[in-house]
């Protein structure tokens, strides 16, 4: 990479990092008085997950539980990206969200640099590579020309995540570190078929190693594009190609520890396989399709175009080592569509990665349109190009902009904390004993594992066990028609140790404040009591 081609993406990726950034300065500026901005503007459920393991693995814990229930369970997980920003956060004596965005942006940034190192691979012309960047990084589809798209239907663009890099790198570090990893195996994957040199074998085993333990749903799609790819590579050149099957084998022997870890994990751990079995069903393939709009109509270019270099460069070299370096992407973008309806729980997920090579795929393609315009028209050919494409992310940080300043979030939380539940907080980290589980309002329960790291009865829809049974429970506590022996009963099988209320509809019954029961905090509308007996009902 010459020193012209590394600032033009020095430039872009602070540039593409800094946006993704606004919604968050916005929140952070719009905070009402007497509340703080929690930091987290959309599907704030899973940003408070994420949180929660930073949060044990700052307290010192290298094997993590997962606090939104109080389900017996042993620790046994661990991920190796949350021990470090929670290493980080405990060197460093600062808050858990901070962070949470410092290796967002920092992970942003490495993720526009190695996709720019991938399609190195692919793109020969250092004018193509400049193109790629704000291509990847600002990109999407056609939903915001579309009505109703929101999830679960609705083009991909406008809800899920991890389908498009720049709300990736908008939203999750969790997301950024996957995808490195995953572009970082294919590197080497590649460099290992068309050197034949099993030190690049490692290299991906390496990457897949970590992968395996940071997002293990990734694996399946390198799996499975890979395998793909090498049954295709057998097919067109109608010889086996024994050397990179080897090696393959070679990178995924490495690999197998840390899949074969989560393997276990979900055959002992029954907290941990429910977790992973909660639903979360891809849309139908329109939404995919819609989702990468302008980018996967070009890639479709870029696909014939590669194909037919490929026919070319066999005809003139039959004996060339690698005859056709795109069709990885091809046959990658064919896969890409095809794996997340893989009959598994979280189907969805595995939509991720996609995005990069249809960007590559659209390069090639818009490259070749552009040679043949005008060349005073190549510039606004690529800003309209650009323009149209990042419609979506525009909207997307536009939306979430709009509903933080007015104190709302997707999929509803308040993206604010009060001064008194802060307090609240602070008082249960305190003095809450390390097997001490809370039972609190929905809302409240949410972070009580980011800032106390301790367990709650319940508090995320797919991390909660029965998470709909729980709030169901809740609520009956506020339901003044239940006579007090059946309102005590659900306290007791609450295994709950402390009891928070934020309105006066969910205060503890008169009766069980007469001995089962005290008061041990309170400011302004937020109460904690402490059950000192569930297990004597009166």
């Amino acid at each position: 990479m010459s020193k012209l081609e590394l600032k033009w993406v020095l430039i872009w990726m602070i540039v593409i990092v800094l946006l993704s950034s606004l919604p968050y300065i916005i929140g952070l500026a719009a905070a009402p008085h007497g509340y703080q901005f929690l930091g987290l503007t959309h599907n704030i459920d899973d940003g408070a997950v994420y949180l929660s393991w930073t949060r044990q693995a700052a307290d010192g814990h290298f094997f993590i539980k997962n606090l939104f229930t109080n389900e017996p369970q042993a620790a046994r997980q661990f991920n190796l990206l949350f021990l470090a920003m929670g290493g980080f956060a405990r060197i460093m004596s600062i808050p858990v969200i901070w962070v949470y965005h410092i290796f967002r942006c920092l992970l942003g940034m490495g993720l526009i640099l190695i996709v720019y190192k991938f399609a190195s691979l692919f793109l020969d012309k250092p004018a193509q590579r400049r193109l790629l960047i704000p291509i990847v990084g600002l990109s999407s589809g056609i939903g915001w020309l579309l009505p109703n798209a929101v999830a679960p239907t609705g083009s991909v663009d406008m809800w899920q995540p991890e389908a498009i890099t720049f709300l990736s790198i908008y939203l999750n570090p969790l997301f950024l570190a996957g995808l490195i990893l995953m572009i970082g195996s294919m590197y080497f994957l590649v460099l290992a078929q068309r050197t034949g040199q099993p030190v690049h074998a490692v290299y991906a085993g390496l990457f897949l190693l970590l992968l395996g333990n940071v997002h293990t749903y990734d694996v399946i799609t390198v799996g499975c594009v890979w395998a793909a790819y090498m049954l295709v590579v057998w097919i067109t050149e109608r010889t086996f190609p024994t050397r990179a099957v080897l090696l393959s084998i070679l990178a995924a022997a490495i690999a197998m520890p840390s899949v074969a870890y989560q393997f276990y994990l979900y055959s002992v751990d029954s907290v941990f396989r429910a977790r992973a079995n909660s639903l979360t069903p891809s849309p139908v393939i329109w939404s995919y399709f819609a989702g990468y709009g302008l980018v996967l109509l070009l890639a479709i270019l870029g696909a014939v175009l590669s194909m037919k270099s490929e026919r070319q460069a066999t005809e003139v070299n039959s004996k060339s080592q690698i005859r056709n370096p795109g069709l990885l992407l091809v046959v990658w973008s064919v896969v890409g569509f095809i794996i997340p309806y893989i009959p598994i729980g979280q189907q969805r997920k595995l939509i991720m990665g996609l995005h990069v090579p249809l960007c590559i795929l659209c390069v090639i393609g818009l490259s070749w349109l552009s040679a043949r315009v005008p060349s005073e028209l190549k510039r606004a050919l690529f800003l309209l190009f650009i323009a149209f494409s990042m419609g979506s992310s525009v909207k997307f940080l536009a939306n979430d902009a709009n509903q933080v300043s007015i104190g709302l979030t997707a999929p509803g939380y308040a993206p604010y904390i009060s001064d008194s539940e802060l307090a609240a907080m602070l008082y249960l980290r305190n003095h809450a004993k390390p097997e001490d589980s809370i039972l609190a309002p929905p809302t409240f329960a949410l972070f009580i594992p980011a800032f106390t790291g301790h367990a709650v009865n319940y508090g995320h829809w797919s991390e909660t066990p029965n998470y709909g049974d729980a709030v169901t429970r809740w609520r009956a506590l506020g339901d003044t028609d239940l006579n007090y022996n059946a309102w005590f009963s659900l306290i007791c099988e609450s295994k709950s140790s402390y009891y928070v209320s934020d309105e006066r509809q969910w205060d503890p019954r008169a009766e069980a404040l007469r001995g089962n029961m005290s008061e041990c905090f309170r400011d302004g509308a937020v109460r904690i009591y402490h059950i000192m007996s569930s297990s004597t009902r009166r």
